[in-house]
């Protein structure tokens, strides 16, 4: 079975796309940036212990980092959970892998997604004196 840090060193390289009409009406951009897990892992990392960022910021933020619109919702979200069951994988190495996942919020919650579930990142989060 392949590993999520397997999964995350066969992903795609970042990406700029011009959407087509159909695309660029539903996605309400015309330009979308499909960032690569490193580009993911950069912001996250970027976020301070004690404050959050909601998987939206993250998207406004890799748009800007692509000079696109909009940033692909699906990768960010994908990319962000790989990140950290790789993060946990990776306990007690130096990879650019490890992150502070439980800093990034679902629509401003915590999500049943990541390791440990909601659970453990209300408590990861309150470690860092962050109240959910």
């Amino acid at each position: 079975m392949e590993t999520f840090t397997e999964k995350l060193q066969k992903a795609p390289k970042a990406s700029f796309h011009v959407l087509d009409p159909a695309k660029a009406k539903r996605m309400k951009a015309k330009t979308l940036y499909i960032p690569s897990p490193e580009d993911v892992a950069k912001l996250i990392s970027a976020i301070p212990a004690g404050e959050t960022r909601t998987i939206a910021d993250l998207r406004r933020e890799l748009a800007a980092m692509g000079g696109a619109e909009t940033a692909c919702p699906a990768a960010t979200n994908k990319y962000w959970k790989w990140l950290a069951q790789a993060s946990d994988e990776l306990q007690g190495t130096d990879s650019i892998y490890i992150i502070p996942w439980w800093r990034v919020l679902k629509d401003g919650r915590p999500s049943r997604h990541m390791p440990g579930g909601i659970e453990r990142q209300i408590s990861l989060l309150e470690m860092e004196g962050v109240q959910v």
